[in-house]
Parts: C-alpha cells; sequence; structure tokens
C-alpha cells in the first residue's frame, strides 16, 4: 500500500504520542479502514454462475449414483402421490437434491478458501504497514525530515495533557506517585504473561519506594526543628 501524506502525518502523530508500532497498525486499519487495498476476490461467489458450468466425469458418477440412491428410497412415496407422473416428479426432485447438495459443498470450501486468503492478504498487509512505519519513528535514521517539527509539537502537545504544573508541591507530588503505583498494581493483577507481570512488579516497587522516601521526606520538613543553631554554655551565678 502506498502511503498518502495524510497516511504519514497519522503514523508519525501516532509514534509522538508514544504508541507501539504494533498499536499503530492497528490504529491505522481502523482508521483508513475504506482505504486499504482490496482483498481481490468477493466473499460470496456467484452460485448461479457456479451451478452453470458442466460437471466433470467425477461429478457426473456422483450424480447418477445420488439419483439412483435417492429414486430407490422415495420411488413408493413419489407413486402413492403423483401416480403416472412419478418418474417425472421423482427424478426432477432428485436432480433439485442434488444440485443444492453441490451448491452447499461448494460453498462451504469457498468460504475456507476465502478465510485462508483473507488471512494471507490481511498478513501480508499488516507487514508491508509495519515495514513502512518504521521508517516515520524519530528515532530511526531514515525520519523524514519534514516531519520533524510536527513530531515535536504533537509531543509536546500530548505531554502537556499529562503535566501537573505544581509538582513542587510535596503533596502533589505524593499524589502522582498514588496514582502511578495504583496503576502499576491494576496491570499486575491484568498481565497476561509472567515476564509482562514481572515488569509491571518491578516498576510498582521502583515507585512505592520512591513514595516512601517522598513521604518520609515530607515527614521530616514537617517537624518544627527548635535546636538553638549556635547554643551558648550556661555561666554559673556568683
Amino acid at each position: 500500500m502506498k502511503l498518502k501524506e495524510n497516511h504519514k502525518q497519522f503514523v508519525v502523530k501516532s509514534f509522538a504520542c508514544f504508541m507501539k508500532l504494533t498499536d499503530i497498525v492497528d490504529a491505522f486499519i481502523e482508521e483508513f479502514e475504506d482505504e486499504l487495498p482490496p482483498l481481490g476476490i468477493p466473499e460470496t461467489p456467484n452460485i448461479d454462475e457456479i451451478m452453470a458450468e458442466p460437471l466433470d466425469d467425477s461429478e457426473l458418477r456422483s450424480r447418477s449414483e445420488f439419483i439412483a440412491m435417492y429414486v430407490k428410497k422415495n420411488l413408493k412415496a413419489f407413486d402413492e402421490k403423483y401416480g403416472k407422473d412419478t418418474d417425472e416428479k421423482l427424478n426432477a426432485s432428485a436432480l433439485a437434491m442434488f444440485n443444492a447438495r453441490r451448491a452447499d459443498r461448494y460453498m462451504k470450501n469457498y468460504q475456507i478458501y476465502f478465510n485462508k486468503e483473507r488471512t494471507a492478504h490481511e498478513k501480508q498487509l499488516r507487514q508491508d504497514l509495519f515495514n513502512q512505519f518504521r521508517r516515520l519513528d524519530i528515532t530511526h535514521r531514515q525520519f523524514p525530515e519534514k516531519y520533524r517539527d510536527l513530531f515535536n509539537q504533537t509531543r509536546d502537545e500530548y505531554c502537556a495533557n499529562y503535566r501537573v504544573p505544581d509538582l513542587t508541591s510535596p503533596e502533589s507530588l505524593a499524589r502522582e506517585l498514588e496514582t502511578l503505583y495504583g496503576y502499576q498494581k491494576q496491570r499486575i493483577f491484568q498481565g497476561e504473561s509472567e515476564s509482562e507481570i514481572t515488569k509491571h512488579i518491578g516498576l510498582a516497587h521502583q515507585i512505592l519506594k520512591t513514595l516512601v522516601a517522598c513521604n518520609a521526606l515530607n515527614a521530616e520538613q514537617g517537624i518544627v526543628n527548635i535546636t538553638p543553631e549556635n547554643p551558648k554554655p550556661l555561666e554559673e551565678k556568683k
């Protein structure tokens, strides 16, 4: 897929917002779904055209065997119902049943084929996008310089949404650390792999140590020091 200008800007902005490459590919496919290259084969074939095609030798034998079996099984019932028209009605019913089963079998096989082709197409598309998007990361040596300002501007805007202006306040700093610690604990319980859980345990541990140090520092600042800076020895009274 050849990327357009708006596609490239979308990717650059996504990298600026700290998104992972695989997540950017997912977001791109969702955002530009109507612009993605088509698979090239219909999801549902024209069954009438398929059924109009002549049967090969194997299918002709299968049809003859099926009709013979169908006639043998239903002859009595048709004879009681149609009388002299039994042969015509029975053969027509047998042929219709054979064609219906043939169409159903073809549709099932086609669906398997279609799903296989679609999976291969989507895999190839994702790999193609993955390879092209890598160069739009500012850390890549082939990153286009014309997008540097866009990246930096988007990064500044993104970070501004999360920036806390009063982190000089001990209370604000402790609150932010508590929020980060709670987030990491949540990720621990939601982790799907041992490596992921271990990573978040390590991060939570580091945040917790920082929070403890911050609280200890705040506690020391809250204690009034009444020790004189330059104590003088007491003089004895004479």
